[in-house]
């Protein structure tokens, strides 16, 4: 082993750097300076050019506001029928307005439909899988905390990044008005049908209740028995009603969607409350809303209520059949962005990457340190031959031992 003084290393000292303080350290630094210097700067002139063969990335941001509370109304055709009930049908969701958007942003449906219009496969030399997820890949969306969407595209071209992003929303509005139309014409279709068979009911049950009158020569019932009778009849709507939106729901959502689930504990209880009103056996508990359930009327007054019932039921069904069929036949030509974009991406992206600054620094502070770390370890080491011999064997040899091991290993996977 060679002291301080051997020609491979520069300035060598006697003085430890552990044992002499912060001034020997600094004497250690200042003999090799060169290296300190010279070293990284050369790794980082390296590193960064490296950086300059690789291609500017851009990334162009599209910031869209909130959706409304209404955007979610593509689950809810029959919202309307909800004014019928005394409770709201809804239950809160963790999912917000925006948390849907933005899995509606980053879909598969919205990704292939961006490939094709702007053929992306071909552009990017890629099949339309690969292109949709390499889209993918370079689409962010953001939610801040007031639910503002933040949708970032990043590509090579700058200017093309604008459109990437712009296209991307522009996708994701018209899937949303598809889908919208599309539940609009099968709710559309659904009412009608109902509409017509709510027609008829409607003309036998006022025909019936028509010739009850001229028959018996009554009119209209006592003020008691019509309370009576409109509260059955409106039970009995609010059933009809909720079996409808009912039907319409399960097309769409799945069996254990909590719309589902709260429809059919509204029908049953309304159910329970409508059998308490014509039920002999409730007769008793009828009389807590009305005083006397219909099974305790008179026979003539008991047919005369039940054919008023019929027909105020028809009537209230179709009053409200004809409100849903007009709203969704608006809804099923409605053409209006179903969000609101505050700023469309123009003037071309920002560079994301590579950051050759950042990059070049990050690389001259790191390959210094390492620099400072080899040359004080180096004179450590020197310093350790001199006073600690068999201290410094004892590294030596740790270090061929690890030498000899990483060596085995080569070999032994070079001759798998």
């Amino acid at each position: 082993m060679t002291g301080p003084a051997d020609p491979r290393y520069e300035g060598g000292s006697d003085t430890s750097p552990t044992e002499a303080g912060g001034w020997a350290l600094v004497s250690v630094l200042l003999e090799n300076r060169r290296i300190l210097w010279r070293y990284p700067l050369l790794i980082t002139v390296v590193v960064v050019a490296i950086a300059f063969l690789f291609p500017n990335v851009y990334r162009s941001t599209v910031t869209i506001l909130p959706p409304e509370s209404g955007f979610q109304s593509t689950s809810q055709p029959l919202g309307g029928l909800q004014s019928l009930f005394a409770g709201d049908m809804s239950l809160p969701m963790m999912a917000t307005p925006s948390d849907i958007l933005a899995a509606v942003l980053t879909s598969r449906t919205v990704r292939d439909s961006v490939v094709t219009r702007l053929n992306l496969a071909e552009r990017w030399d890629k099949t339309p899988s690969q292109a949709a997820s390499q889209l993918g890949a370079a689409t962010m969306v953001n939610v801040d905390d007031t639910g503002i969407l933040h949708v970032s595209v990043t590509e090579n071209s700058r200017f093309f990044s604008d459109t990437l992003a712009n296209v991307l929303v522009d996708a994701a509005d018209r899937l949303n008005r598809a889908i919208a139309n599309t539940k609009a014409r099968r709710t559309r279709e659904f009412i009608e049908s109902r509409l017509v068979e709510t027609r008829v009911m409607l003309a036998d049950a006022a025909g019936a209740l028509e010739r009850f009158q001229n028959e018996h020569r009554t009119v209209a019932l006592d003020v008691e028995i019509a309370a009576l009778v409109e509260n059955a009849a409106r039970l009995r709507a609010q059933i009809t009603a909720a079996e409808i939106e009912l039907s319409v729901l399960e097309g769409t959502l799945s069996p254990e969607h909590h719309r589902i689930r709260s429809l059919r504990r509204s029908i049953s209880e309304t159910s329970r409350m409508l059998h308490q009103l014509e039920s002999p056996a409730a007769a008793d508990t009828a009389r807590l809303f009305l005083g006397m359930g219909l099974s305790e009327l008179p026979r003539l007054a008991q047919e005369l209520a039940t054919l008023t019932r019929d027909a105020r039921v028809a009537e209230t069904l179709y009053e409200l059949l004809i409100q849903q069929y007009e709203h969704a036949r608006i809804q099923e030509r409605r053409d209006t962005p179903t969000f609101s974009v505050l700023d469309w991406a123009v003037g071309g992206g920002t560079k994301a990457r590579p950051r050759r600054l950042s990059i070049g620094l990050g690389v001259l502070v790191s390959s210094f340190g390492l620099a400072v770390l080899f040359v004080l370890s180096r004179a450590y080491l020197v310093r350790l031959e001199q006073t600690d011999p068999a201290r410094f064997r004892i590294i030596v040899n740790i270090w061929h031992a690890l030498r000899i091991r990483r060596k085995a290993r080569s070999t032994t996977k070079v001759g798998q």
